[in-house]
């Protein structure tokens, strides 16, 4: 399925928040962001795996409160993030996933769903 989208898929080397700022008002966009996980979850893994790890994560939410394009991100389960998102009335779903140590936990799906392409 995924080759058949592959002529519509983009990949930037660039600022997300610029790139998203850029694309708001389009609703044929759709946004797949997987940030670093530093907000809220006390093992800071984000920090120790990802060189570029600083994140205003609220700025993050804000502008993805605003986006008319189909938002879905993937972050660690962490209050933090709930809130934020429930701030901005964004979707927030926990999912059960195993991570790379085949222990099981929940990661937060979170998604604007109302919104359609």
């Amino acid at each position: 399925m995924l080759k058949a989208l592959s002529p519509n898929i983009e990949f930037f080397e660039m600022d997300a928040f610029e790139l998203i700022r850029q694309h708001l008002d389009r609703r044929d966009v759709v946004y797949f962001i997987d940030p670093p996980s530093t907000a809220g979850n006390g093992k800071r893994a984000g920090k120790r795996l990802y060189e570029h790890n600083e994140l205003d994560h609220d700025s993050l939410f804000d502008l993805l409160g605003k986006a008319n394009g189909l938002v879905l991100m993937i972050c660690g389960d962490s209050p933090a993030v709930v809130e934020m998102a429930n701030r901005r009335g964004i979707s927030v779903e926990r999912v059960r996933m195993k991570n790379a140590h085949h222990e099981k936990k929940c990661e937060l799906l979170i998604s604007n769903s109302a919104q359609t392409i």
